[in-house]
C-alpha cells in the first residue's frame, strides 16, 4: 500500500473524509478509502444498533460479560432461587400492572392530546407484538 504524506489540509468544510485521513498525515486513494470506510461501517454499526432486522447484540450475556464462568452460574442460581420467593412474586404482579396502568393512561393521554396519533399507536403496537 502506497502512502503519501499530506503537505495541507483542505479547508473545506465538505471535503471531512479527505481531511480525516490526511489529519493523521496520510492521503488513501478514493479506493483505498472506500474499502476502509466499509470495512469500519461492518464493524461498528450493528454494533451500535443502525442494523436492520434481527437484533445483534444479546444484552443479557453483555451485561454479564465482564463475569467468570462460575460467578455467572452463581448469580442465575441465586436469582433464580429468589425469583420462587413468593414475596418477590407477588411484588412483580403488583409492579407489572402499575406498568400496565401506565402505559394505558399514557395511551389516553396521547390520543387526547393528538388523536391523529392512533394509526401510528396502532403500528407501533403492531411492531411490539411481532417482535415477541
Amino acid at each position: 500500500m502506497i502512502l503519501r504524506f499530506a503537505p495541507e489540509l483542505e479547508e473545506s468544510k465538505y471535503h471531512l473524509a479527505r481531511n480525516f485521513a490526511r489529519a493523521f498525515g496520510f492521503y488513501f486513494s478514493v479506493m483505498k478509502r472506500l474499502v476502509l470506510v466499509t470495512a469500519l461501517l461492518a464493524v461498528f454499526l450493528p454494533t451500535v444498533g443502525f442494523a436492520q432486522g434481527q437484533r445483534t447484540v444479546d444484552f443479557r450475556r453483555e451485561r454479564f460479560a465482564g463475569l467468570s464462568r462460575d460467578e455467572q452460574t452463581r448469580l442465575r442460581t441465586a436469582h433464580d432461587t429468589a425469583m420462587r420467593d413468593p414475596a418477590l412474586a407477588a411484588t412483580r404482579q403488583r409492579y407489572e400492572a402499575a406498568r400496565k396502568e401506565f402505559r394505558d393512561k399514557l395511551h389516553d393521554a396521547l390520543l387526547k392530546a393528538d388523536p391523529s396519533v392512533q394509526p401510528i399507536l396502532e403500528k407501533v403496537r403492531r411492531q411490539r407484538q411481532k417482535d415477541r
